[in-house]
């Protein structure tokens, strides 16, 4: 599997977020954006910024299956630490072998550095983290859940309802970040652009009210990235939701799926709703190379332009030392 230039992206959080669960259900929220989430916001600002026209070619690489980019999903920093998705099945026990077994599957996160690295040193839990025993009196909670109180309307009677609207609002030295990867550079000026565009246009639900704005916390840097050859023996997590190309499925050994719907994220229209996909979620493990794809959802009603469920894994390779808690490769 032939890697392009990997970049790291940090996001300085300059609002509160709503990011849902699924479509008309206001109480169910994430605390992080899902990679088809980002992606159909980048590529709605890219065509701002460049055109229609333009934005289309670029998602026809995408259902060619000739992607000029690829992306993670967004996940939580905290200070100085990133996290990424803890591997599904994964046997935190032998790194913290005093922790209690209901904390540990309460974990859905752990430091990026150890995912890269190798596991060395005492672990322990700090709510949904799995951290250093070190770092773990550094760690605030990194969103925080607040409720906005809303009303509605009834259309025929004109009767209130007051709701509860939740977001999240992140502590000043937390927020998200994401991996993307440049697979053809004449388009990395243009994604770049996008992505910056999109911190002001805003991530997730009810931008209109002033949520989900961020800002680039640093310049992009390419990644000096251990990112292994690709190895048909070698286990892999994918940090991105994927939707399988035919003959990759059977690769997943530990895996959940979610089913993914929702409305047009577009500027032509947005109360559109798109075809729905089933997806593996972040960290799922598979075996050998899979690369995942892109779905066209275009609802048979809408003409402006395709429209994409975005599917590709984002694959790391796992540490070799990495046990699992069955220590087989059946799935969950």
């Amino acid at each position: 599997m032939k890697r392009g230039k990997v970049y790291k992206i940090k996001l300085k959080l300059n609002s509160p977020f709503h990011l849902g669960r699924k479509e008309k259900t206001h109480g169910s929220v994430d605390t992080i954006s899902h990679s088809d989430t980002l992606f159909s916001g980048i590529m709605n600002c890219h065509s701002l910024l460049y055109g229609d026209e333009r934005t289309t070619k670029l998602v026809q690489a995408f259902l060619e299956g000739q992607p000029p980019f690829r992306i993670s999903s967004t996940m939580p920093y905290i200070n100085d630490i990133f996290f990424v998705f803890k591997p599904l099945g994964m046997n935190l026990k032998i790194y913290a072998p005093d922790e209690e077994e209901k904390k540990l599957k309460k974990a859905k996160y752990i430091p990026e550095e150890n995912l890269l690295n190798g596991f060395k040193g005492s672990f322990t839990t700090v709510g949904e983290l799995f951290v250093k025993k070190e770092d773990a009196d550094k760690l605030t909670p990194f969103a925080i859940p607040q409720e906005r109180v809303r009303v509605s309307l009834d259309r025929t009677s004109s009767a209130s309802n007051v709701y509860y609207f939740p977001t999240y609002s992140y502590h000043k030295n937390s927020g998200l970040w994401f991996y993307i990867e440049i697979l053809d550079e004449s388009v990395e000026k243009e994604i770049f652009a996008a992505i910056k565009l999109l911190g002001d246009e805003g991530l997730g639900g009810d931008r209109s009210i002033g949520l989900g704005f961020f800002e680039l916390a640093t310049a992009p840097v390419p990644m000096d990235l251990p990112f292994a050859q690709h190895d048909e023996t070698q286990l892999y997590t994918t940090l991105s939701l994927v939707n399988p190309r035919k003959g990759e499925a059977e690769k997943f050994r530990y895996y959940d799926i979610v089913n993914r719907s929702g409305y047009l994220y577009s500027k032509g229209d947005q109360g559109i709703k798109r075809k729905a996909v089933r997806m593996f979620i972040e960290g799922s493990v598979f075996e050998g190379e899979a690369f995942g794809r892109a779905v066209d959802v275009t609802p048979p009603s809408f003409k402006e332009h395709p429209a994409l469920r975005y599917g590709l894994t984002f694959p790391v390779p796992l540490p070799k030392e990495v046990s699992f808690i069955d220590n087989s490769l059946e799935n969950l």
